[in-house]
């Protein structure tokens, strides 16, 4: 039973490894991504979920540093409390992302209103992508 429990532990420790700060188990993330690098395999799908100001004009806009690495395939919208019919809810904006090749680029979202040029966004995420 010892020898069970201790094959265990170091199975658990070497599929644990470095993490480095990269995230490659998830296919999901939130904003909670910012300032990290993923690691995603050539074909695969990975959704970013953020929170939206949509009622008071804001939107997310995105620019990929390769956009020859990864690519935005979609993006939809639902209300975060589930509810359409909620006045002045946050919505969450939903980005499906898709590694293409093999490759190293990053990722920035900013969140502000268009038409208000001369003003900084209210929120921004970054990210670095690991194409295997």
């Amino acid at each position: 039973m010892k020898t069970c429990y201790l094959l265990l532990l170091v199975v658990i420790s070497f599929s644990a490894g470095c993490s480095d700060n990269i995230l490659s188990t998830e296919n999901q993330f939130d904003s909670s991504i910012n300032g990290t690098s993923i690691r995603v395999n050539k074909n695969q799908q990975f959704i970013l979920e953020l929170d939206l100001n949509a009622d008071a004009g804001y939107r997310w806009d995105y620019s990929i540093s390769d956009a020859s690495v990864v690519r935005i395939d979609s993006t939809n919208y639902r209300p975060k409390s589930g509810d359409w019919n909620q006045v002045g809810g946050v919505t969450i904006e939903a980005f499906y992302f898709c590694g293409i090749k093999k490759g190293n680029c990053i990722v920035n979202l900013f969140e502000h209103r268009a038409w208000e040029s001369n003003i900084a966004p209210i929120n921004s995420v970054h990210f670095n992508v690991i194409v295997n």
